[in-house]
């Protein structure tokens, strides 16, 4: 099943995050002293401007999964309380603490897990962040070594809070393993807006349905889709790498979309929500003038494949994808 990866955006999904944090840590991994029958996991860099949660949601938005990131400010950061990293790395570093990373025991998978710390690793190079601070259960470590992060000392750290210690790593983003680093290059090269939300799809699945309300946009980062054609349902437009689609329902009277699209591999997008793409747009002339062309081209295939003007006027635009 495809799953979205976005930015908290409501105190529903930051009270799951909360709830989540206290499920795997306290109560199924043992990992966190949990404190009286508080049900909700939870410190003082969650409230911090500098952080950020990223949460996975599965396909009824309900958390899944979920990563706290926080840039360096002057208050601190929470990799601070456990190591003195600062002085593993040059002076004037710009600093990033990656922590709280869980995922639910039903959706405990390497796509998932995975699918944050991508998002971790593009958020930290759109910031410009030049190193960024892990403590965690060594139980994991093999995880961010294979990414590109190095362990700073082989002894077991303790913590207040921590039960059976923690190891510390420290990854220098232009280490970065070459599969974080792309994503995050051709989000920052094709991302005109920086959206933080992203899907992945398996080979097969359906991206966009024909006659569903369309509320956003997609950027494909990695993987290929294909467009149907709206009358037969045969393939009629292949998109790859860089190719936005689903941008036409959004300039619609009804907002429909008129065409299924699928994932002919695997696949990864970006998602690029109606107000803010609009907002871009206003505030950009050249990238309005840029959907205008990918339209115009998306038009000729519709002709070029043998839609008449009738069909054009009875489907309001075209290819509402």
């Amino acid at each position: 099943m495809p799953f979205r990866i976005q930015h908290a955006q409501d105190e529903r999904q930051i009270d799951q995050v909360f709830r989540l944090r206290h499920q795997v840590f306290c109560q199924e991994e043992g990992l966190l002293h949990a404190e009286g029958a508080q049900q909700h996991l939870l410190d003082k860099y969650d409230a911090y401007p500098s952080s950020r949660l990223f949460v996975a949601l599965d396909d009824a938005d309900r958390v899944i999964g979920s990563v706290r990131v926080t840039l360096d400010n002057p208050a601190g950061m929470p990799a601070d309380d456990y190591f003195d990293f600062r002085t593993h790395a040059p002076q004037n570093s710009r600093f990033m603490s990656v922590g709280m990373l869980c995922v639910a025991k039903a959706h405990r998978s390497a796509m998932v897990a995975n699918g944050l710390l991508m998002m971790c690793g593009y958020f930290a190079l759109a910031k410009q962040v030049d190193y960024i601070c892990v403590p965690l259960n060594p139980m994991l470590g093999g995880v961010l070594q294979r990414i590109g992060a190095k362990q700073l000392t082989e002894d077991l750290q303790a913590a207040p809070n921590v039960k059976e210690g923690f190891l510390p790593y420290l990854l220098n983003v232009e280490d970065m393993h070459e599969t974080y680093a792309e994503f995050a290059r051709q989000n920052i090269t094709h991302n005109m807006i920086e959206s933080f939300e992203c899907m992945l799809f398996e080979e097969g699945e359906q991206i966009i349905q024909k006659d569903a309300v369309g509320d956003c946009a997609y950027l494909i980062v990695n993987g290929s889709v294909a467009v149907m054609h709206p009358a037969t349902s045969q393939p009629l437009v292949a998109l790859s790498e860089g190719d936005v689609f689903g941008e036409l329902a959004l300039f619609s009277s009804d907002n429909l979309r008129t065409a299924d699209v699928f994932a002919s591999s695997m696949t990864r997008v970006m998602v690029l929500p109606k107000r803010a793409l609009l907002e871009h747009i206003k505030t950009s002339p050249e990238a309005g003038l840029n959907l205008l062309s990918v339209m115009s081209q998306r038009m000729k295939s519709v002709f070029h494949h043998g839609i008449g003007d009738d069909a054009i006027a009875a489907q309001h635009s075209g290819i509402t994808l």
